[in-house]
């Protein structure tokens, strides 16, 4: 009967903590339930990490952040005109030519297709080994149909809540412009509404989760814009050499490879069928060339470019990027296999934070810890003053 008051005594205790905890879990219910708008502000969020470090130069140069971030909407206004007046015009018209020869590309696919079914009809196979054959072909063909439809299915899911992205996209610029004017007043507003034995750390985790976020978002487009530009120089070279018609759509092809950079083990793969096509339509030699050509762009990106900007982005070993990859497609789609290296990271950097504040760090220590990892820090008495009393500490601990 003793443990009933004990209960509540020890309830009454942690009152804040535990209205706290309730408060999280139902902003995270609210931001589930209305999560057809939450696309919008991932871009915006993505955008703010790009601008942030520009916005953070400008100020420590006596700029305000205010006008640092008109400065660098006016600079993101500059660019988008650039690319629609001198960009968009060969894009557009090179998508327009592939669009129009996707009948005859279609059709180049078909006699293939009918070639090596009349191959495989010819060879002298006996009956049940043919049979079996056939049984694991159509099984395979369903797997992959199954695996394709997995992928998909969250996409264009998402393509049935468009009105209310929509409307979230209209008031993201409004949103931004505060995010980054006031980048750590956000920060301390959250932690504000933890209970105060809760703030350090709240901020530390906020501020862990921003360096992981900010890192991954540059690396990509910087791994994007990689893509592009070793795409766009392959196929200019296969026109110099002889197929000239890739040259008719290098930018296309090039864009199709940096925009499927975002979307791992399956992206790469999708952006070389479309100069497969084209090579196909040309000849066998020139299809060659273009599987020889996007191969070798694989190999760079998986043994250069990935392991370099991605892997020092998010301190990830290329191991643990590709399990997890893989374990992040299978659980949640395409949206878990692109959000799987942040993901990972930003756990290993919690878990590194909690396993040193359990340990009897303060919040000032742990947060470094947790941001160098394995590297020595050195933490000592000229360290920089905690966070919070130690009285506090010890109390978030308990």
């Amino acid at each position: 009967m003793r443990a009933m008051p004990e209960l509540l005594a020890s309830m009454h205790r942690h009152r804040q903590a535990i209205f706290a905890l309730l408060m999280i879990a139902v902003v995270v219910l609210l931001l589930w339930m209305a999560r057809g708008a939450l696309p919008a502000f991932f871009i915006g969020l993505a955008l703010a990490f790009v601008l942030d470090p520009a916005v953070t130069l400008l100020a420590r140069h006596g700029m305000p952040r205010w006008a640092g971030v008109v400065v660098m909407y006016i600079a993101v206004v500059a660019i988008v005109w650039a690319l629609i007046a001198f960009a968009l015009p060969p894009i557009s018209r090179q998508t327009s030519e592939f669009i129009a020869q996707l009948p005859e590309l279609g059709a180049s696919v078909g006699d293939i297709g009918r070639g090596v079914e009349d191959w495989y009809l010819a060879l002298p196979l006996p009956a049940e080994f043919r049979s079996i054959v056939d049984q694991q072909v159509a099984a395979s063909g369903q797997a992959f149909a199954d695996v394709l439809r997995g992928l998909l299915a969250p996409t264009l899911n998402a393509l049935v809540r468009v009105a209310t992205f929509t409307l979230g996209l209209v008031v993201v610029p409004v949103w931004l412009f505060f995010v980054l004017k006031d980048r750590a007043g956000f920060s301390r507003g959250v932690a504000g509404a933890m209970p105060p034995s809760w703030r350090a750390d709240a901020e530390n985790l906020l501020g862990l989760l921003g360096r992981i976020g900010g890192r991954w978002v540059r690396g990509q487009l910087l791994l994007g814009a990689s893509i592009f530009a070793a795409t766009t120089v392959g196929l200019t070279i296969l026109t110099v050499i002889g197929f000239a018609e890739f040259g008719q759509f290098t930018l296309v092809l090039a864009l199709i490879a940096g925009l499927l950079e975002w979307f791992p083990i399956i992206g790469p793969i999708v952006a070389a069928v479309p100069a497969i096509l084209i090579g196909l339509s040309i000849g066998f030699p020139a299809a060659i060339a273009a599987a020889v050509l996007y191969i070798g762009i694989q190999q760079l990106e998986n043994n250069i470019l990935v392991p370099k900007v991605m892997g020092d982005a998010v301190e990830l070993h290329p191991a643990v990027m590709i399990l997890a990859l893989v374990v992040g497609g299978a659980l949640f789609g395409i949206g878990g296999a692109i959000l799987a290296a942040p993901t990972v990271a930003a756990g290993r950097d919690l878990y590194r934070y909690g396993f040193h504040r359990f340990g009897g760090q303060l919040p000032a220590d742990a947060f470094e810890l947790a941001k160098h990892g394995t590297k020595r820090v050195h933490v000592d008495d000229e360290s920089p003053p905690p966070q919070v009393p130690p009285s506090e500490a010890e109390a978030s601990l308990a």
